[in-house]
């Protein structure tokens, strides 16, 4: 309207004459351009409304086809998860002790942590890169998120050492792991064990390996071949992660509740992959960084294949492990599970949380396997053999896989 009067109207009666014939000669102008021109604005919002009318069809027709961290859900709060993770390790006895704690695996924070006392611990396939770009935000650097490199190297952020160092000089003695967290905002990030494994696969076998296929998973499988379908292939690797007869050393493939020590170090907040989108926003608040912007996911920038992260895609995958190799990955997983609180491939709530399922019905029969060979080993774990060491090493995420074959003595 006000392009209308101020280009139209404006230009034809700067035009006009007194006389009264060219008064009506504008007159006639003016409708006819009137009439025009919302002709013209009526045929662009009738456009416009089509193009709105054609992404609503085309987004309810993909709708099993969104990423999985689109998937709906329920966001859980910080307090209502660290309070269910410290009723869940209490009621099934995996504290340390009252009052103690354990350091999880690869504690790092920024080198300006006076400014941003952010304490983070690394937990591969779930979204590690990106915190640790993030962290190369708040120490100064400005180049662009997708040029960062060779941000898993330790060099690039302040220790454990570090602070524990500090510490002793400040109160004179050695501290201990408690005393000297205090002033940090701790966190770490989980995800669902259904979609680590599967990226781990993905990138530790898929794309590291001309076949897509490693030697351990020909032990599961030996009819595997190069042309055998991904779900086949994968189906192999599980089948070998679970065995009792192989041992796949990496750390990309372990439990997380006890690499991360989600019962034994006071975090302050344990985050989501599939939710950290909407819950980083608070961590920044409580670490003075509110004015940075967090890195997209791998799917959100683009570098996962198209379709990669679909629940459709997820379902697939799994397509090929029969229902008792399903339940010996439940076991293999089971206190992630149970402890954390996420969902099963078959929950509604899949990939996210569900605090509220029912988790005797869900897992009651893996835990009373679990607590009988516990019975007959006392002293031991017998989640699986398979653990992750606590060594801070120079770099972790592009680790080798290797296996060995277990010992039947």
């Amino acid at each position: 309207k006000q392009w209308y009067q101020r280009r139209v109207r404006g230009s034809y009666f700067a035009n006009c004459k007194e006389s009264e014939e060219q008064r009506k000669s504008c007159g006639t102008m003016f409708t006819l351009s009137k009439t025009k021109t919302l002709q013209i604005l009526a045929g662009i919002n009738l456009f416009i409304t089509a193009l709105l009318v054609h992404r609503l069809i085309m987004t309810d027709s993909s709708a099993e086809t969104v990423p999985l961290e689109n998937q709906p859900r329920e966001l859980k709060s910080r307090q209502e998860v660290l309070d269910f993770i410290h009723r869940q390790c209490k009621k099934y006895g995996k504290n340390v002790g009252p009052g103690e704690s354990v350091k999880p695996r690869k504690l790092i924070h920024p080198k300006n942590w006076e400014q941003h006392k952010l304490l983070y611990a690394s937990n591969p396939k779930s979204g590690s890169s990106s915190f640790k770009r993030f962290m190369v935000r708040l120490q100064g650097s400005n180049q662009p998120y997708e040029e960062m490199e060779s941000v898993h190297r330790v060099a690039l952020f302040g220790t454990m050492r570090q602070l524990y160092d500090l510490e002793k000089e400040k109160i004179g003695r050695h501290p201990t792991l408690l005393e000297t967290v205090v002033p940090f905002f701790k966190v770490t990030v989980v995800r669902n064990p259904i979609t680590k494994l599967l990226s781990g696969f993905r990138d530790k076998v898929l794309r590291r390996t001309t076949t897509g296929i490693k030697s351990f998973m020909l032990e599961a499988n030996p009819n595997l071949t190069e042309d055998s379908s991904d779900a086949e292939k994968y189906a192999a690797f599980v089948q070998a992660l679970v065995s009792d007869d192989i041992q796949i050393v990496d750390r990309h493939f372990v439990t997380q509740w006890n690499t991360m020590k989600i019962c034994d170090f006071p975090y302050d907040m344990i985050l989501q992959t599939e939710t950290t989108k909407e819950q980083i926003m608070e961590m920044k608040e409580h670490v003075n960084a509110t004015q940075f912007t967090f890195p997209g996911s791998r799917s959100e920038v683009g570098l996962e294949k198209a379709g990669e992260s679909t629940l459709e895609k997820t379902k697939e995958m799994y397509s090929k492990i029969g229902p008792d190799l399903m339940d010996k990955l439940y076991s293999f997983f089971l206190w992630d599970f149970v402890l954390t609180g996420y969902s099963k491939l078959d929950n509604p709530n899949f990939p996210h949380l569900d605090l509220e399922q029912d988790f005797d019905l869900e897992f009651g029969h893996l835990i009373k396997n679990y607590e009988s060979r516990v019975t007959q080993v006392p002293g031991t774990d017998a989640t699986h053999p398979v653990t992750a060491d606590n060594h801070q090493s120079t770099t972790d995420t592009h680790q080798s896989t290797s296996y060995s074959k277990r010992s039947k003595g």
